[in-house]
């Protein structure tokens, strides 16, 4: 544009600045994917077979996946300008040395409120409120401890010191080794090595994601779940082909889906951890908690 950017552009005077032109069109809402160049003038209503560039336009289906994951994890992420230090104690502060009733209900009242968030997180998912209800239920209760440990060890990578929750609670790491006992250690070992992958937000979106919706035995409609899963993964697959970070991290696809079974065995350390609260009998346990142990669930 000669002038400042602001020429008339009406019937009359629309051919004098073309750029003034074009910035109207744009903003009455003409897509610049169907401007013609000069390599396809005279050919109107048709556009190339496929772009110059496979980098330049990855497949839509699976970004506006990665997306709602993304947008999903986000929503159901504690605010770090806003999180809880009522029950925060530094280890000066603390006179107990054995997990007294006192830590075992503050491990309960944490772990439910933080699975309630979870919860939210897994039907934000594109795709999971379709599923079969009971399917949904089974997926959410086989998965929800990998998914706590998940989360937990995502947010640590920065201060092992100290831990915040899905409820925005920080707790310091002796009060958390009081009830959490030695799978702490497993999943601050964990988080290590998340450390280590530098996992972008949406890889981390699609890990969560996939860590729920995945084969367990006595789905209802496993194909269902199949094609579900099959989307997220395309979705993350997508992610590491196109994205140039992404590109510059080695066989950063199977790093990924290879922290599901490790998941799966922080899990089990977590269940054997509640067993052993259980087995004290100094605190009722929960119904949701309880649960956990129901037969139909499969670990």
């Amino acid at each position: 544009c000669l002038g400042n950017k602001d020429c008339p552009v009406d019937k009359r005077r629309r051919n004098r600045c073309q750029f003034c032109r074009f910035q109207k069109c744009l903003s009455v809402g003409m897509v610049k994917e169907v401007v013609r160049t000069d390599n396809l003038k005279g050919r109107r209503g048709r556009l190339p077979s496929k772009p110059k560039s496979p980098q330049e336009s990855p497949p839509s289906p699976p970004v506006s996946t990665i997306t709602a994951l993304v947008r999903a994890h986000v929503d159901t992420t504690p605010d770090l300008a806003n999180l809880d230090y009522s029950l925060f104690k530094e280890s000066s502060d603390l006179s107990e040395k054995n997990c007294g009733p006192e830590y075992i209900s503050q491990f309960y009242s944490i772990l439910m409120s933080s699975l309630d968030v979870i919860h939210s997180f897994a039907e934000k998912i594109p795709g999971f409120a379709d599923l079969d209800k009971s399917d949904q239920s089974l997926l959410f209760q086989s998965a929800c401890l990998e998914l706590f440990v998940l989360r937990m060890a995502y947010r640590m990578q920065s201060n092992a010191d100290r831990f915040t929750f899905c409820n925005g609670v920080v707790l310091s790491r002796h009060q958390c080794e009081q009830s959490f006992g030695d799978w702490l250690s497993s999943i601050i070992d964990f988080s290590q090595h998340l450390r280590l992958m530098e996992l972008d937000i949406s890889a981390f979106a699609c890990l969560c994601a996939l860590t729920l919706v995945t084969e367990r035995h006595g789905l209802k409609d496993a194909h269902r779940v199949e094609q579900l899963q099959m989307k997220i993964i395309n979705s993350l697959k997508d992610h590491v082909t196109y994205n140039s970070e992404a590109q510059k991290k080695p066989h950063y696809f199977s790093r990924i889906l290879a922290k599901l079974p490790d998941l799966r065995t922080l899990s089990v350390n977590g269940l054997q951890r509640i067993f052993c609260l259980k087995l004290e009998d100094l605190v009722s346990t929960p119904a949701a908690i309880e649960s956990m142990f129901s037969p139909t669930v499969p670990y």
